[in-house]
């Protein structure tokens, strides 16, 4: 009985990881390509077949490389490009959108480089329950698995192949190997170690910092034995992470063994290069009705209040408060392993003006549920009933919080459940309609696009679509244009994406914000219908998006 109690709590992750991914393929195969996808598959297909690991700046490939493997299976269309080398991105994605679309393969090439992320998603899931048992035990790794699932968020961007998800897992991953290697400090578990800060190296450059604080961890653990001992240790986990760094490179394309004598591949410090240029310049925002250009560091904590269930959320912010009863040996452990991560992923993240979406804190988010996990239940078991309380209400005590965290953890898990088949446009309430509050992959990153091309064939609607390149109005049936167009001349059925009108061209479309939409298509375009066109002198446009219109006509807000 007691190894079967043990074993319950995994079986219970396995099959909420299973309804996750039954929910997570079927989004996976109705929505359609967002912004940044067709660019890593593109550039996926390049390095794989081609052995080309530069039409993407944003390195490094692993990621990418690993999630266009099933996609090959499907026999994508490769557009020519003679040298295969100094290929623009976008331009090189847009055709390769453009060719899959005319072949009629984009969903099913789309649906391919989207297994292996989802993959990731719950794997993150089975590392955080590792971290959690190694902290609290098995209880405690359930915890914090479920708390990474019970999110709408997670299952909406984690179906989709981009980074975010990639770095949480190799985030977590390294976390779970400081924590081993802190409480065995053996050889072995120091290469494991190694391989895991590799992996947080190789999925983004970001993985750079978390690389630094566990060699600093270790040098420290070690100082006691002798500086020597410590530095050999940090150098032996650092020669690791170099290694199966540039051997990546070097499967991909062994021509560049003529680079060795670098400390990096010359990619990977194009791709750091990249990385300040990209995510060091202000980008359009919008949260809450505010817009502005830049980064503020409010935006990330309104949007973890907007984008995350409250019932999860307050059982990750009672977790971390129930830290303090772990023992003190693996309060440090933890603090070490989980907590100097995040903190630094999240100091990295706050400074960036680059406010355009949750996704970039999934690393921290996920360490913070498995710190959570292992704070749930540290709370539950330092529980003492008051005075000269007898075990039999200590256990009581203890049987109450049990109650209120798995009441409160299936609120959060039918919050997920509840948002399919549109969760990456879920928001929590009150922050409805979602519209209003976010824009960006916080609710539209051009997920709707087969919902828009089976909408509009008969409606013959000006559409102002923001998706991936390569995608025109050309390619929507019966659309026409909406950008470029005077309001005067606009009359009948609109579609307009949210990120359109409230970030990517906020300024040419804020005539239409003065008038409120009569539906939402896919929870990520506003469908608008006009009567008659928009006098002269339309509304004065107003910061955020109306309401819904009550009827079937929009009218002046």
């Amino acid at each position: 009985m007691r190894t079967w109690t043990n074993r319950l709590p995994l079986l219970i992750l396995v099959v909420v990881t299973a309804g996750f991914l039954v929910l997570g393929v079927a989004e996976a195969w109705s929505d359609s390509p967002t912004f940044d996808e067709p660019v890593y598959v593109s550039s996926g297909v390049a390095a794989v077949l081609h052995h080309d690991v530069t039409v993407n700046e944003e390195h490094p490939p692993l990621a990418k490389v690993l999630a266009v493997l099933p996609v090959l299976l499907t026999h994508p269309v490769v557009p020519g490009n003679g040298t295969w080398s100094g290929n623009d991105e976008y331009s090189y994605g847009a055709r390769f959108v453009a060719a899959q679309l005319a072949a009629g393969k984009l969903r099913r090439v789309t649906f391919a480089s989207r297994l292996v992320p989802l993959a990731e998603t719950a794997g993150v899931a089975f590392v955080l329950y590792a971290i959690g048992s190694e902290l609290a035990g098995a209880v405690a790794g359930a915890l914090a698995g479920l708390l990474w699932l019970a999110s709408p968020f997670v299952l909406g961007i984690g179906h989709l192949d981009g980074t975010d998800i990639p770095f949480a897992l190799g985030v977590a991953l390294s976390s779970w190997a400081l924590l081993r290697w802190l409480r065995w400090r053996d050889t072995r578990r120091l290469a494991w170690l190694g391989l895991a800060l590799a992996a947080a190296a190789e999925t983004q450059v970001t993985g750079l910092l978390v690389v630094a604080s566990g060699l600093v961890v270790v040098v420290i653990a070690e100082w006691r034995s002798g500086i020597v001992r410590a530095l050999a240790r940090a150098a032996l986990a650092a020669l690791i992470v170099w290694a199966a760094v540039w051997a990546v490179y070097l499967v991909l394309d062994p021509a560049m063994v003529g680079q060795l004598p670098l400390l990096v591949p010359r990619p990977y410090l194009d791709g750091i290069r990249y990385l300040s240029v990209h995510d060091g310049s202000g980008s359009a925002a919008y949260i809450a009705g505010i817009a502005y250009t830049g980064g503020r560091w409010w935006y990330w904590p309104l949007s973890l209040a907007i984008k995350w269930p409250a019932a999860g959320l307050l059982l990750l912010i009672a977790g971390t408060i129930g830290c303090l009863w772990l023992p003190r040996d693996l309060r440090r452990r933890a603090g070490v392993a989980v907590g100097v991560p995040g903190v630094l992923l999240t100091a990295f993240t706050l400074t960036m003006p680059k406010d355009v979406g949750l996704r970039y804190l999934f690393p921290v988010l996920a360490l913070w549920a498995a710190a959570a996990g292992g704070g749930l239940v540290a709370a539950g078991s330092a529980l003492r009933g008051a005075g000269r309380a007898a075990r039999a209400g200590r256990a009581a005590g203890r049987g109450r919080v049990a109650g209120v965290v798995t009441a409160v953890l299936i609120v959060a898990l039918v919050s997920t459940a509840g948002s399919f088949p549109a969760s990456i446009a879920w928001t929590a309430w009150p922050f409805r309609p979602n519209y209003t509050v976010v824009t960006d992959s916080n609710v539209d990153w051009g997920q709707g696009l087969y919902a828009l091309r089976s909408w509009s064939a008969s409606r013959h609607p000006r559409v102002g679509y923001f998706g991936p390149r390569g995608i025109t109005t050309a390619d929507i049936p019966g659309a026409r244009p909406l950008l470029g167009t005077a309001p005067g001349h606009v009359s009948g059925w609109v579609a307009v994406s949210v990120s359109a009108l409230n970030s990517a061209n906020r300024s040419a479309l804020s005539w239409l914000r003065g008038w409120c939409p009569v539906a939402i298509l896919d929870g990520s375009i506003l469908i608008y219908h006009f009567r008659q066109a928009p006098s002269a002198s339309p509304p004065a446009p107003a910061s955020r998006p109306a309401p819904l219109c009550p009827g079937q006509w929009s009218s002046a807000r």
